[in-house]
């Protein structure tokens, strides 16, 4: 289990880590739907605060996913419960 895990969580951190680098490029991040509108997306032209918080965000959740799931594969962190 601890293997799917760690491998499930690298990948996961990864793309979010992905999805971070490109934002620099592209301008925004995607934030999850908006409803029949599409999907919310901050942009670092029209909303600066919120393009960095979020850049933040992203960034620190997927350096998060990454280590622990280096720490799941190197057997030094326990697999989450599947109960």
């Amino acid at each position: 289990m601890a293997l799917f895990q760690g491998v499930l969580f690298l990948c996961l951190g990864a793309g979010l880590l992905l999805v971070d680098y490109r934002a620099l490029g592209t301008g925004w991040l995607p934030c999850g739907p908006n409803g029949f509108k599409g999907r919310l997306e901050v942009s670092k032209d029209k909303q600066p605060t919120g393009f960095w918080l979020m850049f933040l965000l992203y960034g620190l959740a997927g350096l998060w996913l990454v280590l622990f799931s280096l720490q799941l594969l190197l057997g030094q962190a326990e697999p989450l419960p599947l109960s």
